[in-house]
């Protein structure tokens, strides 16, 4: 059954991308010389789970390393993107293997060719988490799949119609409150469709909380309910929470303000000066610019370093950054919620904004690409009407500065900007009333990169404007 309503909205690709229609170039890194240890055949009689990532590659790593811990008569076999056109051969052999399927952010034209065929065999359960919309439809876990049309049962359908503010642009952050609490009330619908539906959400939530424990803990309620099932139904863990959406700072590890007020209180503290003067960092002067740098929730709680570097840089070039992190790519809710500005009017400002947590900033810097309204109405002409009223009713600077994470620095250096990122970094923020785009870095062997020289201009560049 295709979920209509806001399960569509868990497809990033079907709102925020092409589908797989649109060719995109990437240089290919060389195969390894010897084959990866997690793609060698399972023993004779193990069951085998396959997990190929997309556009987070750089955390193949981590993957990898939840994977050893799924029970022994399981394997997990975990490729990238990159294996799909380097190493065919074993991935169609894993696949063909494969009893269960997760896939997650695979955008690329002749990637998703190629898997389509592949991914519809897979015999077990397929989990294809914010992927392109010809593989989205193999979603499938038990008597719930994706597929078809169909629909969900009449009381599921009920239940997904309460989430939301009834706003179009705002349907994927009711989406996501209907992630973590769907389970709980689907619990109590005695039909075995909307059971397995209360276990594919479970396994996304794990899935888009993202971190160590758990993905782990997605892999291995998958293996124990679905790919070596017993009579007794496997519950799920709880969820290592992260905030949804949050503030950072290198010189506050490990905390996470609920707001950008809440920041601000510690950032012009003295604990924070006193932090900075025991770590020997700079920090910028109360009275510098303020700046809201709106990053990747998945890239904090993966604790990809450039995030960190991105923070202490700003701070050494006299930028008082706001760094707010916020979960998939819906940044205008950020914008309109909790951020404003000395020229913004109080008449001008939407219902939902809410002084108590909200902070004013002189420029906005997003390290996200796609449109400010991200989700399903972000292609449509409504969409980007959000953002010009939002943008234009602030009236600062908005730029998008992003590391490319489809290409390696040397792809970058030889070619430029290509195919999808291009789309992603410079088309559709232009849309919005973006000012500026500046690449900040790239992926270098599984690593998000920043170059130094263009977060030095970056910062410049927000200085001479501000």
């Amino acid at each position: 059954m295709r979920l209509t309503g806001l399960l569509v909205f868990s497809s990033l690709a079907s709102s925020l991308v092409p589908p797989a229609t649109t060719r995109t170039q990437r240089p290919l890194r060389a195969a390894p010389t010897e084959p990866a240890t997690n793609t060698e055949s399972p023993a004779a009689g193990a069951r085998e789970i396959v997990l190929i990532s997309g556009f987070e590659s750089f955390n193949c790593a981590l993957y990898e390393k939840c994977a050893q811990s799924v029970a022994a008569d399981v394997k997990v076999s975990v490729f990238s993107d990159r294996d799909v056109q380097s190493r065919k051969e074993e991935v169609a052999a894993a696949l063909d293997r494969a009893d269960a399927f997760v896939g997650s952010l695979l955008f690329d034209y002749d990637d998703v060719e190629w898997l389509v065929p592949r991914v519809q065999n897979v015999k077990g359960p397929r989990l294809v988490f914010e992927c392109a919309t010809e593989l989205m439809e193999f979603n499938r876990v038990g008597g719930f799949e994706m597929k078809g049309g169909g629909g969900p049962p009449p009381a599921v359908k009920a239940l997904l119609s309460k989430f939301g503010s009834g706003r179009e642009e705002d349907k994927l952050q009711g989406y996501l409150k209907m992630l973590k609490i769907g389970p709980q009330l689907l619990k109590f619908i005695p039909n075995d469709t909307a059971q397995d539906l209360r276990s594919w959400l479970e396994l996304y939530r794990f899935w888009n909380e993202g971190g160590e424990e758990n993905v782990g803990n997605m892999l291995r309620v998958l293996a124990a309910r679905h790919v070596t099932p017993s009579a007794t139904r496997v519950e799920a863990p709880t969820v290592v929470e992260t905030p949804p959406v949050g503030c950072l700072h290198p010189l506050a590890p490990g905390r996470y303000f609920l707001s950008p007020r809440e920041y601000l209180d510690w950032r012009l503290s003295a604990d924070a000066a006193a932090a900075a003067t025991a770590a020997g960092a700079e920090l910028a002067p109360a009275e510098a610019p303020r700046v809201a740098v709106l990053l990747f929730r998945k890239h904090v709680i993966t604790k990809q370093p450039y995030v960190w570097e991105l923070i202490t840089q700003m701070e050494a070039e006299g930028l008082l950054p706001v760094p707010i992190f916020i979960n998939g790519v819906e940044a205008h809710t950020i914008v309109r919620d909790v951020l404003t500005s000395v020229k913004e009017e109080a008449a001008a400002r939407e219902s939902s904004y809410r002084p108590e947590d909200a902070a004013s900033v002189d420029a906005i810097v997003n390290t996200i690409g796609f449109p400010l309204v991200g989700g399903p109405a972000g292609s449509m002409e409504a969409g980007r009407g959000v953002a010009e009223g939002l943008l234009g009713s602030m009236d600062v600077p908005y730029y998008v500065a992003a590391p490319l994470l489809l290409q390696d620095m040397a792809s970058w250096r030889q070619s430029g900007v290509t195919g999808l990122q291009s789309v992603v970094l410079y088309a559709l923020p232009e849309l919005d009333g973006a000012v500026d785009a500046v690449v900040l870095g790239a992926i270098e062997g599984d690593d998000i990169v920043l170059e130094q020289e263009r977060v030095t201009k970056l910062c410049h560049r927000l200085v001479s404007r501000v």
